[in-house]
This record gives structure tokens, C-alpha cells and sequence, in this order.
């Protein structure tokens, strides 16, 4: 990666200052890029993915592509090529499956064409609550698949007659197992119906490339994809969508500050539900052809929020922790009632060791219909604004928006702030230190 020096490097930030008339390009969909990736295993066709971003998960992804046989390399700066003809591996070992989750989702196009896939039963990811992989395995059972655990890998099988069509109903509008099954179902027999399915732009992506690749699916009310199983698909061509986390976590580096920032060629529909939210709390925006120009309020500052996190069309999981760095520097009080992960608030005591004022509490603190009530996970928080932040050394944890949000806190906080570890951050954002220097901030890698 282009930003990185040594295995380890850290970043130092002079902070204090308000950043303005800057601009910062935001990179493809690391969410998306990574499936797409993976949905290139159900074709022996070539398909080329446009506008994939330079960061180290789809990097790791399209090394396991490489690993189990096939082709993957880049014909330009942001093209990736495809091509699975030659995948002749159906085991991902201990080392593949700990770099993150994404391996499962091998297991539908793996079953295609061998009818049985070994996967090291210990995925890895952010530490940010349980992430079990029970919904994977249950709707892959319901589809035809016998899945057995031997020696630390999880053993899917199935007999000649392959995966079958199901109707499968989620307990909880899982992305990922919405992509697994989605994916899977492409060239199951018969038709698949997901019901209670996530409903993300990036599941709407992964749709779309799909259909592109002679899939026949469709979205129906009320959380509702329908996909009938074909007997093969053909390569294609997509671009990805615009990383929606990257633009978010980008505006909130200037807004944070007071400042402004124009994130090229957003567009408005990736990030309504944000702008609903920045828009209360004082700030302006414009959006024309040069993409969205967000400005921090000028007369008294932002205002407090309440801010209830949801599965999509609500506020992001991954949105909560940037603003929690906005929330210590609004005026009053504001609270964050996080709903998708159960232990997703505890980079706050960082936010506290700088000076924040954040008390956290198991209680549900909001009018969403809450899976965490009364259960003792500490998901709530109130943030008492605004405090100054004082600079700091500290390691960033291994939960990457919550890593990006102490950077963010570093821009704002007086004085100077050093973070270690700062590699987790090239997962999802390459080039972290040109990209903030591009709005302005004194930032230094080392």
C-alpha cells in the first residue's frame, strides 16, 4: 500500500486546526468490491470490476481468489480482472480465514463446483461484538447442505443433485448472510426467498452484477429477495458504488473541525440518511456535478442529536463512532442507541482518556424496538458536549471505525497525537495520510 511504511507504522497528527477548502476523492466500496469478488467464482468467464479500491481487504480477497486456483490481477490503477476457470482448491486454511469473514461466502460457489468446501471454523474481523456464523450455516443447511465440524474446519457437503431452492427467513437482517445466500442461490435448483434480507446499497450492488451475470432475481416487499436458480451464469463488467463509510468518516474529519470539505463525485442517495442526521445538528450542503460540499455550521456551533442505530434505510452501525467524535464537540447533550452490534462502544474510554464526557449504559435509550433489552450489553451512549480534547499516544484497536474515529478525534483535539497500529486502517482506507492532507490536515506517517 502506498501509505505504509514498515509493518508497523504509526501516524502523528498536529490537531487544533480547522480544516476547510479542502477536497479528498473517496475510493470504491470495499464492502462491495470484496463480494463481487467472490461472486466471480460462480462463472469460468471473465469478469472485470471498475473503480476497485486500492486497500488491503480487497487485496486479501482477491489473494484467496488467487489461492484457490483462479486469476486475479489489476490491468490498471482501479481495474481488477477476474477469471475462475482454473479453481481447483474447495479448503481455506487457518491463515486465509483469520485475515476476515469474507471466506464463508466462498462455501455456495465452492458447492457448485465440487460439492464439498472445508473452511477453518475461526473467522476473523473487527473485534466489535458476536458475529456467529450460525445464520450462514442454517440457511446453507436449509438449501441442501450437510455441514459437519471436524479437526477445526467446518465440512460442507452435498449429494449429486447439489443445492436446492428454499425459503429461508432471517432472525435479524444480517448483509453478509443476505450476499451468502443471495450468491449461493444463483445456481441452487428451484427458487430461493430470503425473507427479513438486508436491504443495503451494497446488497442492492451485488443484485445488480448478478443480473448482469444472467442470475434471476428480484427484490419483493417487505424485505423480500426472490432468486430462481440457473444452471450457469457468464462473466461481466460492474463499477463499484462509492464507499458511503470512507465519504462519512472523510466529511466528519472537516466538519469536526468547523470546517468544510467537498468529497468529489458523492453522490445523494449513498449518504441521505447521513445528511438527514448532519443537516439538524446545524450543518449545510450543496450537491452539483463536482459531487457533495458539506459545511460545518458558523454562528454556535453543532447541536446535540439522539441518534438511533439501525439496519438500512436507518443510521449506520459504522457511522456512529466519527460521530461520536462530532457529538463531544456539540452543544448539550447527545445520545447514540446502538441496535446491530451488542459491544460496539467500547473505543469510547480512548474518547474519555482525551477528555470527553461519555457515560455508557446498558439501557435502551430510544424508541427502536431493541434486540439488547434488558440483556446487559452496555449499547447505549451519552455524550455530555462540547469538551476539549487533549492530544495523546495510544494503539488503534482492531476495530477500523473506530480506529478512524481517533484520527478524527486527533484532528480535533489540542496539541499532538500519535497512533500506532495504524495498518488496520488500510483495510478500508488506503492512502489515509495523502487523502487528509487533501483537506488540509498536518498529518505525518512514520
Amino acid at each position: 500500500m502506498a501509505n505504509v511504511v514498515g509493518n508497523n507504522p504509526s501516524i502523528t497528527i498536529n490537531g487544533g486546526r480547522r480544516l476547510t477548502g479542502g477536497r479528498v476523492q473517496i475510493d470504491g466500496s470495499s464492502n462491495q468490491v470484496t463480494k463481487a469478488i467472490i461472486a466471480s467464482l460462480l462463472t469460468d468467464d471473465t469478469v472485470m470490476i471498475k473503480g476497485a479500491p486500492d486497500v488491503d481487504e480487497c487485496h486479501n480477497v482477491a489473494n484467496l481468489f488467487k489461492m484457490l486456483g483462479g486469476r486475479a490481477s489489476f490491468v490498471d490503477e482501479n481495474t481488477l480482472e477476474l477469471n475462475a476457470k482454473q479453481v481447483d482448491k474447495n479448503s481455506i486454511p487457518k491463515e486465509i480465514c483469520m485475515q476476515n469473514r469474507i471466506s464463508i461466502l466462498c462455501v455456495g460457489p465452492l458447492l457448485h463446483r465440487f460439492k464439498e468446501v472445508r473452511l477453518y471454523a475461526a473467522l476473523g474481523g473487527d473485534q466489535i461484538g458476536k458475529r456467529p456464523v450460525n445464520f450462514h450455516v442454517q440457511g446453507l443447511e436449509q438449501m441442501g447442505a450437510q455441514v459437519e465440524l471436524e479437526d477445526n474446519y467446518y465440512v460442507f457437503r452435498v449429494g449429486d443433485e447439489g443445492l436446492q431452492g428454499a425459503h429461508i427467513t432471517l432472525s435479524f437482517p444480517s448483509v453478509m448472510t443476505t450476499e451468502n445466500l443471495m450468491i449461493a442461490a444463483t445456481k441452487a435448483k428451484g427458487r430461493t426467498t430470503i425473507s427479513n434480507a438486508a436491504i443495503e446499497p451494497e446488497v442492492f450492488e451485488l443484485a445488480k452484477m448478478l443480473q448482469k451475470m444472467g442470475a434471476d432475481i428480484k427484490f419483493a416487499p417487505n424485505r423480500t429477495i426472490v432468486i430462481q436458480g440457473v444452471s450457469e451464469l457468464h462473466g461481466c463488467e460492474i463499477r463499484c458504488m462509492l464507499d458511503r463509510n470512507q465519504a462519512v468518516s472523510f466529511a466528519l474529519s472537516a466538519l469536526c473541525t468547523g470546517g468544510d470539505v467537498l468529497l468529489s463525485n458523492v453522490r445523494h442517495e449513498s449518504v441521505f440518511s447521513f445528511l438527514n442526521f448532519i443537516q439538524r445538528m446545524g450543518a449545510t450542503f450543496k450537491i452539483n456535478s463536482e459531487g457533495l460540499w458539506l459545511y460545518a455550521p458558523s454562528n454556535n456551533g453543532f447541536k446535540g442529536a439522539h441518534i438511533e442505530v439501525e439496519v438500512h434505510p436507518g443510521f449506520m452501525t459504522d457511522w456512529q463512532q466519527p460521530f461520536m467524535v462530532l457529538f463531544t464537540q456539540s452543544q448539550g447533550v447527545s445520545i447514540i442507541h446502538e441496535t446491530v452490534f451488542e459491544n460496539r462502544l467500547g473505543y469510547t474510554e480512548f474518547l474519555n482518556k482525551m477528555g470527553a464526557n461519555i457515560t455508557l449504559t446498558s439501557a435502551c435509550l430510544g424508541e427502536v424496538d431493541c434486540r439488547f433489552k434488558e440483556r446487559n450489553f452496555v449499547h447505549s451512549a451519552i455524550i455530555q458536549g462540547p469538551t476539549t480534547l487533549q492530544g495523546c499516544e495510544m494503539t488503534l484497536p482492531t476495530d477500523i471505525r473506530a480506529g478512524k474515529c481517533l484520527v478524527i478525534a486527533g484532528l480535533v483535539a489540542e496539541g499532538k497525537t500519535t497512533l500506532h497500529n495504524i495498518r488496520e486502517l488500510d483495510r478500508k482506507f488506503g492512502n489515509i495520510t495523502k487523502k487528509l492532507e487533501g483537506i488540509g490536515a498536518d498529518v505525518t506517517l512514520h
